[in-house]
Parts: C-alpha cells; structure tokens; sequence
C-alpha cells in the first residue's frame, strides 16, 4: 500500500483551499458594511457654505482668492451654492464636494459650472 502524500501549505487533506480565519477587523468592516447608511444632515446653504469653506481651507491645496459662496438673486432668495476662484482650483473644488455627499445637504444645487 502506498503512502499518501501530506497536503500542501495552505490545502485541506482533499485538496481544496484552506480559508484564512477570519479576523477582528476582517470582522469590523463587515458590520459596516452591513450597517445601513447614515441620513445626510440638513444645512441651511450658509452653514453648507460655511462647512465646505472650512474644508477648504483645511486643504493643502488652498489658496486665499478661492471660496464657496451662497448665489442669490435680485430678490435675495437663495438660488444655489457655488465658488469663485481660478480655473486651477476646479479639481479642488470637485474633490472637497465629492467628499461632502451624502454627508451634507442645503436643498439647493451646487453650481460647479458657473
């Protein structure tokens, strides 16, 4: 009778593939995963305004002639939020509202394009 050979690292005695045991933060991010997501908060657009400004500034990217602003119009109604600034700063501003969604909500659409 002949011997049979002892698996392989990393197989079972049939051959199949051994599965790690799972871990503590393999574990974590499933719950958070499965966990349903948050409602974003509610701003009134100025305080949205104020929060992407804080952001803003916050950001190694920053520059002193840049910043989110609340549109009205003639009448003083709050019609979008936006930002002024150079060009060169778009990406900036693109990335700082993409990290806002879902986060944050004013109700009132932002104008990238302006």
């Amino acid at each position: 009778m002949a011997k049979q050979p002892a698996p392989a690292v990393g197989q079972t005695g049939g051959g199949a593939p051994r599965r790690r045991p799972a871990s503590a933060s393999s574990d974590h991010w499933k719950r958070l995963l499965r966990r349903p997501a948050r409602e974003p908060v509610a701003l009134d657009p100025h305080a949205f305004v104020d929060e992407l400004n804080k952001r803003l500034r916050a950001d190694p990217a920053s520059r002193d002639d840049t910043a989110f602003v609340v549109e009205v119009d003639d009448a003083g109604r709050v019609v979008a939020t936006t930002w002024h600034g150079p060009e060169v700063m778009k990406p900036v501003i693109a990335r700082i509202v993409k990290g806002v969604i879902g986060e944050y909500e004013c109700g009132r659409p932002f104008v990238y394009d302006r």
